[in-house]
């Protein structure tokens, strides 16, 4: 039994130091896009993106983002619509938030907070949608997520409209799973940790398309 249970803390620890510990990246799953504009372009950071020839984001001082409907059909009861609302609402809290450190931006504005239409200066929109939010289960996650049980999933996308033509002109779509963490992990947690990490990322690829970076994979 003691055997069985170190077998068990070396696999675990062999799966925290390879980084499969909490959430991380894969790819999307049948990302929208906007109109022909479609995320095809694997980047580390922003996962499948698309991008307009010639665009510029250096050109928009302004940006502004809406709230994400949670669109996840497996989205069934009161629970699970209490759940979206709060992971809806801390994911646009968190890319403003990422968005202001960024530095990009002379404004980045919360349109739940603040009234706001386009005006002389160049601005972008941000608005997208949930597609993917899912708990997993804690428990299968402790007793089996060494081998990928019980994970939880969350995945947006995204689209950037320039406000004064609304030409979309970025899209992406980027999907984080858990199914590492202390006794399974707590599942909201995990959708914490992932968005967290969705916002934080973006705001990584944004400012290495304003240093004129092609995206990437690696």
């Amino acid at each position: 039994m003691a055997r069985s249970f170190a077998a068990v803390i070396g696999l675990a620890l062999s799966f925290f130091l390879s980084g499969c510990f909490g959430a991380y990246q894969v790819r999307a799953d049948n990302p929208t896009g906007a109109g022909s504009l479609m995320p095809t372009v694997e980047d580390k950071d922003a996962g499948l993106i698309g991008i307009v020839g010639g665009f510029d984001i250096k050109a928009y001082p302004v940006i502004a983002i809406s709230l994400f409907p949670v669109t996840d059909p497996t989205i069934k009861d009161d629970g699970d619509r209490r759940l979206a609302a709060s992971m809806s609402a801390f994911f646009q809290f968190e890319l403003v938030r990422r968005l202001r450190e960024s530095g990009l931006f002379t404004r980045v504005v919360n349109l739940t907070e603040t009234p706001w239409q386009p005006g002389a200066d160049k601005a972008l929109r941000i608005d997208g949608r949930i597609t993917r939010l899912g708990e997993g289960s804690q428990a299968a996650r402790a007793l089996a997520g060494l081998y990928g049980a019980g994970k939880a999933r969350a995945q947006s996308d995204m689209t950037f409209t320039d406000a004064q033509t609304g030409q979309p002109v970025i899209v992406t779509a980027d999907r984080r799973v858990a199914q590492m963490g202390f006794f399974g992990g707590d599942s909201k947690d995990h959708l914490k940790e992932s968005f967290d990490d969705m916002a934080r990322d973006l705001a990584k690829f944004l400012v290495r398309l304003s240093r004129g970076e092609a995206p990437r994979k690696e």
